[in-house]
């Protein structure tokens, strides 16, 4: 998949309403189920903490595709501004 297509697939992704609860909601209820697990579990609370952290990681992976992707963009034509003006700057312009 090339990097503009992840850009478009990751905006359609964070930008989609069913989406965005999803997202919502699973925290929610991993949130819910750290509360209420006992203290004495650290196993439990240890598997909840990574599942939380992953869910952070999946919706940060989207977000930098989106920002590779502009970030690549913005250095394409700053390349192309500068490629331009060296060869005018070559024919006197």
């Amino acid at each position: 998949m090339k990097p503009d297509e992840k850009a478009e697939a990751a905006t359609r992704l964070l930008n989609e309403p069913v989406m965005k609860q999803v997202f919502v909601d699973i925290r929610d209820g991993l949130v819910r189920q750290l509360e209420s697990v006992p203290i004495s579990d650290t196993q439990s609370q240890h598997e909840i903490t990574l599942m939380l952290q992953l869910l952070k990681r999946f919706q940060s992976q989207l977000a930098k595709y989106i920002g590779d992707h502009a970030l690549e963009k913005h250095r394409a034509k700053s390349d192309e501004f500068v490629k331009r003006k060296k060869a005018e700057a070559s024919r006197g312009v």
